[in-house]
């Protein structure tokens, strides 16, 4: 039962966590049942790192992106305004426009939802979770 399922997790830990090999399943922590907490270092502000100390003028690019509130605001209108908009329309039309429109929306809020999870979309962390909710809305 649960010694078996802890082992096949702890040996799949030890080859993939979080898309990269690790050295051995000794350096992974089982939590819970199937999720696997590694207790290496942050990947990200290690490439981040590495990054600028071979390219230092990305930091200028580096920041919050003043527009995301008005994309995520005109995204979210645009949704809206479609649904008013093929109230009578028929299915066939309908499901091309939903394929169409409606599925680029929701990528769009989706990767703006990922963008405003690093508090790249506002200057506070509380202006990133209200454009967060505008966005899920």
């Amino acid at each position: 039962g649960s010694n078996r399922l802890e082992g096949e997790a702890l040996r799949c830990a030890g080859d993939l966590v979080m898309g990269r090999v690790t050295k051995s399943a000794a350096d992974v922590v089982l939590a819970d049942r199937d999720f696997a907490f590694s207790k290496d270092d942050e990947p990200h502000a290690k490439r981040r790192m590495e990054i600028l100390k071979v390219h230092p003028k990305i930091k200028d690019l580096m920041g919050h992106d003043w527009r995301t509130k008005y994309i995520v605001a005109a995204t979210v209108a645009l949704q809206v305004f479609m649904a008013w908009l093929t109230l009578e329309w028929s299915w066939t039309s309908y499901l091309i426009a939903v394929y169409v429109v409606g599925a680029t929306a929701n990528h769009s809020l989706f990767l703006a939802i990922h963008e405003l999870a690093h508090n790249l979309g506002a200057k506070t962390l509380n202006a990133n979770r209200i454009i967060s909710m505008v966005a899920n809305w």
